[in-house]
Formats: structure tokens, C-alpha cells, sequence
């Protein structure tokens, strides 16, 4: 491709992009969104400034999908906007964030076109290595965005949520059996993990039923210690986050009523693990309901967990465990293990990763924690190792 043809190509890819939505008027928007020092600042001056030439400097893009499904149909909601402007009056990350706006997904004729529309923008912008952070609207909008990943060898999927929304009898298709339509759909689904979930809701019989490999974490666990979470964030290319996995009283402005859930606080760290994550591609934040958040709790939270994201993006480190000088090595034997068990201790971030080697010799890293390491010292083999091995296996047969 000549250097005249790719310009040509790169005008009309980014202006057929942005006709899929309505962008945002930030005059319209409060003084405090976009004031000395505020985060909306920031993302009007990128958002403002973007012209074919920079494109390619996009490091994060925010997208709003004020849609909700439900069983007549779809609405339109108005959270996307209501988040937007509390997100925007938060502190600048007194980073040189590339943070651009693209406004809202327009609305389609069917559920089946969001849908569409939402995978074609979200394999745009993977193409051009640009991280999405999505702000629904309903967790279905989930379906469109796994949809851009098909062609992904080992797609991992986490989500963040109280309950396993799949579907249970006959019931019409909507945010709470979502995961039935990408179990059947996304035939690469290579992991799927549950994080906060509550087992009074959920039962073991359908964890285990679940596509992939499972990394699961009831919220009694994951609050037991938060850092078990993270390689499981960090292995994932998306992260679906229901507001509904938070405390009630926390936020209350949603579909589900439950006393039990997430603290404000820790599910803010878990959107900093997500946007620390280099493997990580989409960030959704779905359910919250500006209507019935009367209080304003629950948008002001949003914003806040859409904001610790950005913060953990600001200190991603690009771990090219591949190169020598990143990383330090352990080789660990095992007994009943053929070969030693590799891993791989990141230099700079002291984060963990194991190494499985594939039947044709290829080796795929996988995010571990130094549990794993700690296990395999002890001549126990670390469970993770074993799934990852056996569901290998079987995709090579």
C-alpha cells in the first residue's frame, strides 16, 4: 500500500466512525467539566485537536451506548451523559493521557444493529490499539462488543457481576442472559471468569457449566483479598463491569436490589487493575440507572470507577516478558511434570506470569500470581497450570 493510498484509506476509515455517533457538545456542558485542572479539560483539548495526522496517538477512547433492552424492545437512557459530566469534573491525571471522546453510539432500528455497530467501532479501534471504555446502557451491549474479538485465538472475557446472567427456562433475550448468547456465539471464548459474584444467587452446578476456562471469585473470597482478582483482570482482552456487583446502599441507582456486594472502594481498584492490564481492550460499565439514582450515588460512583481505570492506565507498562531484559526466569520441576514449569517475574512491574508451551512448541503467557510459583516450589501443581494445559489439549484435537 502506498503512503498516498493508506492517507486516503486512514480519511475515510475515521470519518465513517465517527458517523456512527453524535458527539458531545461540551459547550453545553457544566463550567466545573471542563475547568483548570478537571479531567474534562483534557479530553475536550485531545477530543477538539483530533485530525487524521494524530489518530494514530489515541491511547484511550470513551464511547456512551445510552441503551437499554428490555422485553418490549429497547430505550434510550440518559446515564451515559449523567456519568460523562461527573467524570469530567474529576482532577486531570497530571498525566499526557491521550484521552479522546467520541460521543454517543447512535441509536440503531434493531437490538441486532447496536450490536453491529457497537462490534464494528470496538474492532476499529483494537485495530489502531486504542483501549475502549465503554459506558452503557444494559450489560447485553456486552454481546457487540465480544463480537470484535472472534478471530482472537484465546479471547478471555471477565465480568464483574453478583449474579451469572444466563438464561434460565424460556426467557426473551436481555441483560440478564446475556452470557448464553456469547457462550454459543463466541466459539473462541477460551476463558471466561465471574468476579463478585454471590453464591446465595449463584449455584455451583451452573459455575460449572460455564465456556472456557474458569477463573471464578465469589465476592466472600474476592474480599478476603482483592489481589486474587488481578491476574484474572489482567488475563482478560475485555472486562463487562455490572454496577449492580455494588452494595445497594453504595448505588443505588439500578435494576437489582441487594444488600451484599462490592464497597465503592474496592470496586474502584479493581477498574485500576483493569486499566494497569496491556492485555486489556474494553472497559465496560453498564446498569446504572440515572432515573432511579435520586440520590446521584450511583453516577458519582461511575464516574469514579471509570476514573481509577484511567489512573491504573497512566501506570500500564508494556510487559514484553518476551525480551530478557524484562524479566527474571524460574524454573521450577514438578513431580508427574515432564518438563519444568517456567515463570516469568516482570522486572519493573513484579508482576507474575506462566508460561505453557503448546503442542506445536508455541508458547502463550498467562498472568499468574506468585501463589503459583509458590505452589510449584512446594511440588504441587498449580491449578491454573493444569486448566490451561488440559483445555489446550483439548482445542488441539
Amino acid at each position: 500500500m502506498n503512503s498516498t493510498f493508506a492517507f486516503i484509506f486512514v480519511q475515510i476509515l475515521i470519518m465513517d466512525i465517527r458517523h456512527y455517533f453524535n458527539p458531545v457538545n461540551f459547550l453545553k456542558l457544566p463550567e466545573l467539566c471542563t475547568s483548570k485542572y478537571s479531567l474534562g479539560r483534557v479530553i475536550k483539548n485531545f477530543t477538539s485537536k483530533l485530525t487524521i495526522s494524530n489518530i494514530k496517538n489515541i491511547e484511550v477512547v470513551i464511547i456512551g451506548v445510552p441503551i437499554k433492552s428490555g422485553n418490549k424492545g429497547k430505550d434510550l437512557v440518559e446515564s451515559p451523559d449523567i456519568i460523562r459530566e461527573e467524570l469530567y469534573q474529576l482532577t486531570d491525571l497530571n498525566d499526557k493521557l491521550n484521552i479522546v471522546d467520541f460521543g454517543n453510539l447512535k441509536e440503531a432500528k434493531s437490538q441486532k444493529g447496536t450490536y453491529l455497530a457497537l462490534r464494528d467501532v470496538i474492532e476499529y479501534f483494537n485495530e489502531l490499539n486504542i483501549t475502549t471504555i465503554v459506558i452503557g446502557g444494559s450489560q447485553d451491549l456486552t454481546v457487540g462488543i465480544c463480537d470484535a474479538f472472534k478471530n482472537e485465538r484465546f479471547f478471555t472475557l471477565a465480568v464483574i457481576d453478583a449474579l451469572l446472567d444466563v438464561k434460565k427456562g424460556k426467557e426473551t433475550f436481555g441483560q440478564s442472559n446475556f452470557l448464553t448468547r456469547i457462550f454459543k456465539t463466541n466459539l473462541n471464548l477460551f476463558q471466561f471468569s465471574l468476579l463478585a459474584y454471590q453464591s446465595h444467587f449463584v449455584a455451583s452446578e451452573q459455575i460449572s457449566k460455564t465456556k472456557g476456562i474458569g477463573e471464578h471469585l465469589r465476592l466472600g473470597l474476592l474480599r478476603d483479598d482483592l489481589t486474587e482478582a488481578e491476574p484474572i483482570i489482567r488475563n482478560a482482552h475485555v472486562l463487562s463491569f455490572d454496577i449492580g456487583a455494588i452494595k445497594y446502599i453504595e448505588a443505588p441507582g439500578r435494576s437489582i436490589v441487594t444488600p451484599n456486594g462490592l464497597r465503592g472502594e474496592e470496586a474502584c481498584q479493581l477498574a485500576k487493575y483493569a486499566g494497569s492490564s496491556s492485555r486489556l481492550k474494553v472497559f465496560g460499565l453498564f446498569e446504572a440507572d440515572a432515573q432511579k439514582d435520586k440520590s446521584g450515588l450511583t453516577v458519582k460512583l461511575s464516574a469514579q470507577i471509570i476514573w481509577y481505570f484511567l489512573n491504573g492506565y497512566t501506570t500500564r507498562q508494556i510487559e514484553k516478558i518476551e525480551s530478557v531484559e524484562n524479566k527474571i526466569i524460574y524454573k521450577v520441576e514438578v513431580k508427574d511434570v515432564d518438563k519444568p514449569l517456567v515463570f516469568y517475574k516482570h522486572s519493573r512491574s513484579n508482576r507474575w506470569w506462566l508460561e505453557i508451551e503448546l503442542l506445536s512448541g508455541e508458547k502463550v503467557n498467562v498472568a499468574c500470581s506468585e501463589r503459583e510459583y509458590r505452589l510449584a516450589s512446594n511440588n504441587d501443581i498449580p491449578e491454573l497450570w493444569l486448566k490451561y494445559v488440559q483445555k489446550i489439549d483439548s482445542l488441539s484435537k
